[in-house]
């Protein structure tokens, strides 16, 4: 069904405000012939942003569990992800499962963990605000714990003692906490070797009191002892490509479950040593099993279960296998969860005397899943859990600004945006996007987290085929493509690397062969974050900052020029001192403007010479990708900042602060109007889409060359805007009179622009023998 949202205006028109905003910071560097300082630059063009609602909605579920409420009926219990997340209460059976209640955790965002406690009462760890939450079956009461140990904003691996106190790890300080009631939450203060260390997941040993701990951005293993406080680390065996987390831990009679870069590995807990398994398929042993699943299930029988992706018949097949925990080995059940996706929690009940097993499955759809482990029965279900409104990624016009894509965070669902009818209808799915381009009708995009480089045709097919170029993960160790821009008939990338690692990558596909040439490490240590073309060249902004989870490296961003034939750098400015991230680049009139954190930054192309510097009044962390240059045909440059916006008069570098806060990405579409994502006012998220209308101006189509021409000839005096949206070489008035005519014409045009300040008396003298041949 088309979602339909009223037009409202979030802002009126801002000439006014602008005009009372403007920020007159000089260049760092001015040009020669400066401006006479009499010259006041008029106010930026105003505009209104339309605030069109939420244009996706959607079910994003990253883990769930399941338990039995006081009357004994069997539920599931999962947090999608969305503005102040709410826990749901589904029915979990073989047949129709119905909705049975919403819990909202004010403040949450989504989370990536829901578990189970023995009593039955039910804890969620959060996205962003890094709090813990408990719902009570018996009185269907939600608390809000409070926030973990550590300036804690992610909380994962939630697991629980005999006498209820919950362990866990958190992001971005890697803390190991605990909670109990009458106590709160306490820092376990777990000395983490590695300095590097961000990300803590943890599963708790009822057997010795201890706690065993899996990081990331890099892989480690280590057993805590609760008693001692003694921390060990367990070495696992070599892995076939480089491991940068442990995505999920589990506990089940002796044996700890590590997701191990999406293979389970096992760890005998007395004594701390990898223990080799066997598949009974094959009768080999392994010490490493394909993983599709967030970890493994509470053991029933003797066994755990989890999903696993096979290959069977030259296809990909997710199918449930069991792990065998007194024989250490695997064996297929012959389930399968393919048309569902991968298991990502799990519950045990007894129906008919039978043990049976119920999951959810997939992250994307309610999806459900269950077995009975006796007679070997199985089904696919769906659970009652109701769509969201979707924290919005990206958005990307079509050709004639018709219809814009809209991409969802995390989620990555995609909708198209019909703008006569301010309706949307679900479009392909591309998972997250990162950056995309429509070149020739067709979409290219940049795919997390595998660093995917897809492209589907932007038509009137509600499901176009997506079509995959390459995974730049598995080859390059790349997961963000956060650069996308065609130049000569390719479609070239700029990355960021894999959690754990620095160093990005340029990629260039060929859309018409499908080949795609990547070049790692352009930049030692720095993510590709911007690129830009001059005629042939390739030009790119560096960052200092690396993968998820890593510090950012010394110094500064960089540009380069790139030589695409040697893949070298062949000439390196830092623009901007002290500037982790170039994040934009964009050619105009032949000069390169770029964004270096909070500065607008003028380079000559030729050499590289930085000409000119703007701050432009913003502020707070600024992560690649995260900055937006759009050259608009009213002449005034846009600049987007995180999730301010500023709009700059390019000719002398004066910048206005149009937006403080609230909307992320602008794209300028080809009808002029500017495309946004929006944050509700109270809102944490940007689930809205936006559509900002500059107001018109005199002159349509300015002519902004930095230097005024006459006669064919290009003077020295500098351009400038002289009313909004009219530059001196607009209003010169040497377009159709005759050259007997200029004493009697320019002559007094020029004395009155230098009576009004706009000109000094030396550039109406400069002006006037131009215009006379000399």
């Amino acid at each position: 069904m088309a979602l339909r949202s009223a037009r409202r205006p979030l802002f009126g028109v801002l000439a006014a405000a602008l005009a009372a905003s403007v920020c007159l910071v000089a260049p760092a560097h001015a040009a020669e012939n400066p401006l006479p300082a009499s010259y006041t630059a008029p106010p930026a063009p105003g505009g209104a942003l339309t605030d069109l609602g939420s244009p996706i909605s959607s079910l994003t579920v990253v883990e769930g569990d399941f338990g039995h409420l006081p009357d004994g009926t069997f539920v599931a219990y999962a947090a999608p992800m969305g503005e102040d997340a709410a826990l749901n209460v589904s029915t979990a059976t073989s047949g129709t499962n119905t909705l049975l209640g919403q819990y909202p955790m004010v403040g949450a965002s989504g989370a990536p963990m829901v578990q189970v406690a023995p009593d039955g009462r039910v804890y969620a760890a959060t996205y962003t605000d890094g709090h813990l939450y408990r719902w009570d079956p018996a009185t269907a009461e939600m608390t809000d714990l409070g926030q973990a140990p550590g300036g804690a904003t992610y909380l994962y691996g939630l697991s629980f003692a005999p006498d209820g106190t919950v362990y866990g790890g958190s992001y971005p300080q890697a803390t190991v906490w605990s909670y109990a009631d009458g106590v709160g939450f306490t820092d376990l203060q777990v000395p983490i070797p590695d300095a590097s260390v961000q990300y803590t997941r943890t599963v708790y040993d009822p057997d010795r009191h201890a706690l065993w701990i899996g990081t990331q951005a890099t892989a480690h293993l280590y057993r805590f002892d609760l008693t001692t406080g003694a921390l060990a680390e367990v070495t696992l065996a070599a892995a076939p490509k480089a491991v940068s987390s442990v995505s999920d831990l589990d506990y089940a009679e002796g044996r700890v479950f590590v997701n191990w870069g999406g293979y389970v590995r096992v760890v005998d807990a007395e004594s701390f040593t990898e223990v080799a398994f066997t598949d009974v398929s094959a009768s080999l042993p392994f010490t490493a099993y394909p993983l599709s699943a967030r970890g493994v299930s509470e053991a029933k029988q003797g066994g755990v279960y989890f999903s696993s992706t096979q290959v069977v018949n030259g296809r990909n097949s997710v199918e449930v296998v069991r792990y065998d925990l007194a024989t250490d080995t695997v064996a297929r059940t012959g389930a399968n969860t393919t048309v569902r996706g991968a298991l990502i929690g799990y519950g045990w009940t007894v129906e008919n005397g039978q043990d049976v097993l119920y999951a959810l499955a997939g992250n994307y759809s309610g999806g459900g899943f269950m077995l009975n482990i006796d007679s070997g029965r199985w089904q696919r279900l769906q659970y009652d859990i109701p769509r969201v409104p979707s924290p919005l990624q990206h958005v990307l016009p079509n050709a004639d600004g018709s219809q814009v894509l809209v991409n969802a965070f995390l989620n990555g669902d995609t909708s198209r945006w019909d703008v006569a009818r301010g309706t949307a209808t679900p479009f392909t799915r591309f998972g997250q996007v990162e950056d995309w381009t429509l070149v020739d009708g067709v979409i290219h995009a940049g795919v997390y987290p595998n660093g995917t480089l897809v492209s589907a045709p932007f038509s009137s097919s509600s499901s176009p085929t997506l079509t995959t170029h390459a995974t730049l993960k598995d080859s390059h160790q790349q997961i963000r493509p956060i650069e996308a821009k065609e130049h000569e008939g390719r479609i070239w990338y700029g990355t960021n690397p894999d959690y754990g690692l620095h160093g990005g990558a340029i990629a260039v596909l060929d859309p018409t062969t499908g080949a795609v040439d990547v070049t790692v490490d352009v930049v030692p240590d720095h993510t590709i974050a911007a690129l830009a073309f001059v005629g042939s060249r390739v030009f790119a902004g560096s960052s200092t900052v690396g993968g998820t989870g890593t510090q950012p490296v010394p110094g500064s961003g960089t540009l380069i020029a790139w030589d695409a034939a040697t893949k070298s750098v062949v000439a390196s400015v830092t623009p901007v001192e002290g500037a982790r991230s170039v994040n934009a680049l964009v050619e105009h009139h032949g000069l390169l403007y770029g964004l270096a954190d909070h500065t607008l930054f003028e380079a000559d192309p030729d050499t590289l010479a930085v000409t000119r510097t703007l701050h432009l009044g913003t502020s707070g962390p600024v992560q690649p990708g995260e900055g937006e240059l759009v050259f608009h045909p009213n002449g005034y440059l846009y600049a987007s900042v995180d999730d301010a916006v500023v709009v700059v008069d390019p000719l002398v570098f004066v910048a206005t602060t149009l937006l403080s806060e609230g909307t992320q990405r602008w794209e300028l579409s080809p009808d002029g109007s500017l495309w946004t994502t929006v944050r509700p006012e109270g809102a944490r998220s940007f689930t809205h889409l936006g559509q900002y209308g500059p107001a018109a101006t005199d002159c349509a189509a300015p002519d902004t060359r930095p230097y005024v021409t006459l006669l064919g000839r290009t003077t020295t005096v500098r351009n400038r805007f002289l009313t909004t949206g009219c530059t001196l070489q607009d209003l010169i008035p040497t377009q159709g009179v005759p050259p007997r005519r200029y004493e009697a014409v320019l002559q007094p045009w020029l004395s009155a622009r230098v009576a009004a300040g706009q000109l000094s008396p030396i550039e109406r003298r400069l002006l006037w023998d131009a215009a006379r041949g000399r």
